[in-house]
């Protein structure tokens, strides 16, 4: 903001630099800040309001992690095939959500109760193809994948993990897919990624103030920040 104050004044320096500008001067030049906090105090009492992420992103982890929390009533002792029929029952009820529901509220909340039920149905699979489900044209699949390894994180994953998060399509999707690197990456242990997962995910740019909050916390723990 600095600079761009700096900047302005050579440019322009007649022009009376006062809150309001250096509000907007702030908003303009460094638009992630309303991604990450709730307001800014400026000078003269100047406040601005920024959107409250981090509160949104952890009250969606509660509702992943309650399904978590008891996922051993199935036990490993559950029928595969009857698992496997549920979880493909599941994809197909979230994908006919985001047909019919219109984008907002309501449509994301009833998605984020369909990604709690394949956290918990995913784990009474053994062995889940989570290779063909990373790879699968059908958003729901991969959508049971990220749930599966958000409950059971795989190391051996993490490659191919992170190449469906990078080109993964659909908002809702890379949003726990990324919740679900976090995950892969605590298994595999942040000295162990490959370097070439890290700058995978530096190039990769994702729309949405909630996914933008979510990987730049996962590229800051990779970096050994925090």
């Amino acid at each position: 903001m600095a600079v761009a104050v700096a900047v302005t004044h050579v440019l322009a320096p007649d022009l009376k630099i006062d809150n309001v500008t250096v509000a907007l001067l702030v908003v303009a030049v460094v638009p992630w800040l309303r991604d990450l906090l709730n307001s800014i105090e400026l000078p003269g009492g100047f406040r601005v309001e920024f959107k409250a992420v981090e509160q949104r992103i952890e009250a969606a982890e509660r509702i992943a992690d309650a399904a978590l929390v008891g996922s051993g009533d199935d036990g490993p002792e559950a029928d595969d095939a009857t698992a496997l029929a549920d979880v493909r029952r599941l994809a197909a009820e979230y994908l006919e959500v985001r047909r019919s529901m219109a984008s907002g509220s309501a449509r994301t909340q009833r998605m984020s109760g369909i990604f709690a039920r394949l956290v918990r149905t995913t784990q009474r699979l053994a062995d889940p193809d989570l290779d063909g489900w990373l790879t699968s044209p059908d958003g729901g699949l991969r959508l049971a994948a990220y749930a599966r390894l958000y409950a059971v994180p795989v190391p051996d994953a993490l490659t191919l993990l992170a190449d469906a998060v990078v080109k993964e399509p659909l908002a809702f999707n890379q949003y726990w897919g990324i919740h679900a690197l976090d995950k892969v990456v605590d298994a595999v242990g942040i000295e162990d990624v490959p370097p070439g997962v890290v700058r995978r995910l530096e190039d990769c740019r994702p729309r949405g103030s909630d996914r933008v909050a979510l990987l730049r916390r996962l590229i800051t723990k990779l970096h050994g920040l925090r």
